[in-house]
C-alpha cells in the first residue's frame, strides 16, 4: 500500500471537475483498507471513499483528508447470488448476471460507476433499484475497525438513499446480491431494449449522471399537466426532476463552462473546463428558478465532497 499526496481527484471524477487530495491510496485488499484506515485515525483525518467517480462534485479546493480509491474488484458467482467486492464496475456486475443467466439487473445496464457507489446511493432505474437485488453487505465499522455483515434491512434504503449515506462510520467492503434464474435471450433482449431507450437520452458530454432526485409532488394541477403532456401516469407522486427544469425554460442555461444539458434537463455537463464553482452557482440557480416558479424543491442526488 502506497499513501500518496496531492493527487488531483478531476480525472478520477466523471466530471472532470476537482481539485488535489491531500492523501490519496489505492486499496484492494482488507488489510491494506485497514492499513489505510489506521493511517487516517492516527492522522486525525477525514476519509473519503472514492468508486468510479459519478454521482460527485470534487470542490475546486479539493479535499483535505485521505481518499482510499477501491479497487477490490473480485467476484463470485453460486447459484442465484453474485458476490462482488465493491469497487467492481456495475457493468461488469451486469455482465456477470448475464453470462449466469441472472434477472433483475437489466436496469442497470448503462449505470455508470461501482457496485459500492450504487449500494450506498440505492442507484436505480425504470422502477428497480439496487437494494432490490441485495441480500447482505460486508462493512467494517471506523470506530472499531471490526467487519460486520449488515443486512437489507439493515441498510435502511429509501429512495437515493441508505444507511451509508448518513453514517460516515460504516465502510462497505463487499456485497451479495441475490437474483433470480432466468432466460439468456430474454435477458439480453431486455438489456438491448434499455440500452436503446437510454442512447437518446444520455449526453455526451461530461456529467455527474443525474444531478437531481426526481421530486414529489403535491400539487394535482403540475401532475395532470405532466401526465397529458407525456402520456405517462404518475407513480407515487413522483415526477421527473428533467421535466421540471424544462418547465422552467433552463435547459442550454450556462454559467461558465457548466451547462444544463440541452439533450437532458437532470443532466449538467462540463464543457471542457468547468469548476465546481461554476457547477454549484448553475444548479443553485436550477434550485431558485424551480422553487420560486413551481413551488417544488429539488434535493441533489450528487455529493458534494471538499466545501
Amino acid at each position: 500500500m502506497e499513501i500518496q499526496e496531492n493527487i488531483q481527484l478531476a480525472p478520477f471524477t466523471s466530471f472532470k471537475i476537482g481539485g488535489p487530495a491531500k492523501y490519496f491510496v489505492e486499496v484492494s485488499a482488507e488489510e491494506a483498507l485497514l492499513e489505510a484506515l489506521r493511517f487516517a485515525k492516527k492522522n486525525n483525518l477525514k476519509i473519503f471513499l472514492l468508486g468510479g467517480g459519478s454521482n460527485i462534485l470534487v470542490g475546486d479546493e479539493g479535499f483535505d483528508g485521505l481518499v482510499i480509491k477501491m479497487k477490490n474488484t473480485e467476484s463470485n458467482v453460486s447459484e442465484d447470488k453474485i458476490e462482488c467486492g465493491v469497487g467492481i464496475n456495475l457493468a461488469e456486475v451486469v455482465g456477470l448476471s448475464v453470462e449466469n443467466s441472472l434477472t433483475g439487473l437489466e436496469w442497470a445496464v448503462g449505470i455508470p460507476g461501482t457496485l459500492g457507489g450504487a449500494i450506498c446511493g440505492n442507484a436505480g432505474a425504470y422502477g428497480s433499484s439496487i437494494a432490490d437485488s441485495l441480500e447482505n453487505v460486508k462493512i467494517i465499522k471506523l470506530d472499531n475497525l471490526e467487519f460486520e455483515i449488515m443486512s437489507k434491512d439493515e441498510c435502511k434504503f429509501a429512495y437515493r438513499e441508505s444507511v451509508f449515506k448518513e453514517n460516515k462510520n460504516l465502510i462497505i467492503v463487499s456485497a451479495v446480491l441475490k437474483l433470480q434464474k432466468g432466460n439468456q435471450e430474454e435477458i439480453k433482449n431486455k438489456i438491448e431494449e434499455i440500452i436503446r431507450q437510454r442512447g437518446g437520452k444520455i449526453p455526451p458530454e461530461r456529467s455527474s449522471g443525474s444531478f437531481f432526485k426526481n421530486p414529489k409532488v403535491d400539487n394535482q394541477q403540475i401532475i395532470a399537466k405532466f401526465e397529458k403532456e407525456t402520456g405517462n401516469k404518475v407513480q407515487d407522486g413522483t415526477i421527473p426532476a428533467a421535466y421540471l427544469i424544462d418547465k422552467v425554460g433552463l435547459k442550454g442555461k450556462k454559467i461558465g463552462e457548466a451547462q444544463v444539458s440541452e439533450k437532458h434537463g437532470n443532466f449538467v455537463v462540463n464543457l471542457g473546463h468547468a469548476r465546481a464553482e461554476d457547477i454549484v452557482m448553475l444548479t443553485s440557480f436550477v434550485k431558485m428558478k424551480v422553487r420560486d416558479e413551481l413551488g417544488i424543491e429539488l434535493k441533489e442526488e450528487v455529493q458534494y465532497i471538499g466545501f
